[in-house]
């Protein structure tokens, strides 16, 4: 369920095939170290060799060094949609000049340009500055040096871990709040806040261990954090105001909060559909019940949906009798008493932390 833009997720499916250790990464490394700059697009469509002027035909396997050797020439070089083949070499790229593009060389106004135009992932290499810039779409990347990439990685895992730790402070008092029916505005915002920083670093982490590739061993992924994740956007999901309508709004709000105005806490109160001043609100919240549902084990997110949509909010989900909850639809009397006895179990191990709800950015 994590949420990501579909430009983003485009993006980071594309850096993938340009990690350090990959063949395409070792062939423009070549490049870069030989110093001879190069233009290569990823895809042979038929549009895309309709795009193209002379040159040569290659169609052959695809090899790092071979594509080295290609780029010596001046022209952009064409491989298969896989990038398995070396389709053409030494081509011209027939482009349409009214598309717009803020690049300044030659060789990059062309890269974006053609990128806009075909929707394929186009990649220029520097000649003069040594660096790889990917176009895809309308968008751009250029890829970092090795030095900058680890300086800038180990201080997002350090953030991360500040971040992790306050976010399961966090955790812990709405947890309590929860469970005691004493939620308000301020825990809530506080946690999203605090769920979204820890997503957009673990997000930013994970660029860098594509990029870094092979050397990226000691920044692995953590299913447990990514659970963790998972499980905070539904707080979202659990407290937004009903007159959005749907979460979806919500979410769509956060997610557009640059970094200083997710430090603002009336911005996420407004994204979930309550008052900015959240100092004044005095109203007790209740929670639907997504996020402590999807604590029970082995209970589908279509179970949990039927639950909610039957009781409205967990309060009435934990008082519900086992026959209640059985005659929803999935449940049945196995899943009804698991169900029952997890959320009491909840409510008898979780106490009241000690540390009061504070915004960590105000």
């Amino acid at each position: 369920m994590l949420i990501e833009s579909q430009k983003t997720r485009e993006l980071v499916a594309t850096l993938k095939l340009l990690s350090p250790g990959t063949p395409l990464r070792e062939g423009i490394d070549y490049i870069i170290q030989g110093k001879t700059g190069g233009l290569i697009v990823v895809g042979d469509t038929p549009e895309i060799l309709d795009l193209t002027e002379g040159g040569f035909r290659i169609n052959c396997q695809y090899t790092p060094m071979r594509l080295f050797e290609l780029s010596k020439m001046d022209g952009a070089i064409i491989l298969s949609e896989d990038a398995k083949r070396i389709v053409r070499a030494n081509v011209t790229l027939r482009v349409d000049p009214s598309i717009p593009s803020r690049e300044t060389g030659l060789r990059h106004r062309s890269a974006d340009k053609f990128a806009k135009q075909t929707e394929h992932i186009v990649l220029a290499v520097s000649q003069s500055r040594n660096t790889l810039t990917l176009y895809l779409k309308s968008q751009h990347y250029i890829f970092r040096e090795r030095p900058i990439l680890l300086s800038g990685a180990n201080q997002t895992m350090l953030a991360l871990t500040q971040h992790v730790k306050a976010m399961q402070d966090a955790v812990a008092i709405l947890n309590w709040a929860e469970l005691s029916g004493n939620v308000t505005l301020a825990n809530v915002v506080t946690a999203i806040q605090l769920y979204e920083r820890v997503r957009r670093a673990d997000q930013e982490l994970n660029r860098y261990r594509i990029e870094l590739g092979t050397e990226a061993e000691s920044m692995q992924y953590t299913p447990e954090l990514t659970t963790e994740i998972e499980r905070g956007l539904l707080i979202t999901k659990d407290y937004y105001h009903e007159s959005l309508r749907s979460e979806s709004r919500a979410f769509e709000h956060i997610l557009r909060l640059d970094a200083s105005s997710l430090a603002s806490r009336g911005n996420i109160s407004e994204a979930l559909g309550y008052p900015r001043d959240i100092h004044n609100f005095f109203e007790v919240l209740e929670p639907r019940g997504y996020r402590m549902l999807s604590q029970v084990s082995r209970i589908p997110s279509s179970v949990i949906e039927n639950i909610v949509g039957e009781f409205k909010t967990l309060d009435r989900i934990c008082t519900a009798a086992i026959g209640e909850l059985q005659a929803v639809e999935g449940v049945g009397k196995t899943r009804a008493s698991t169900i029952k006895d997890t959320l009491a179990q909840m409510k008898t191990t979780t106490v009241q932390p000690h540390a009061f709800a504070l915004s960590a950015f105000e």
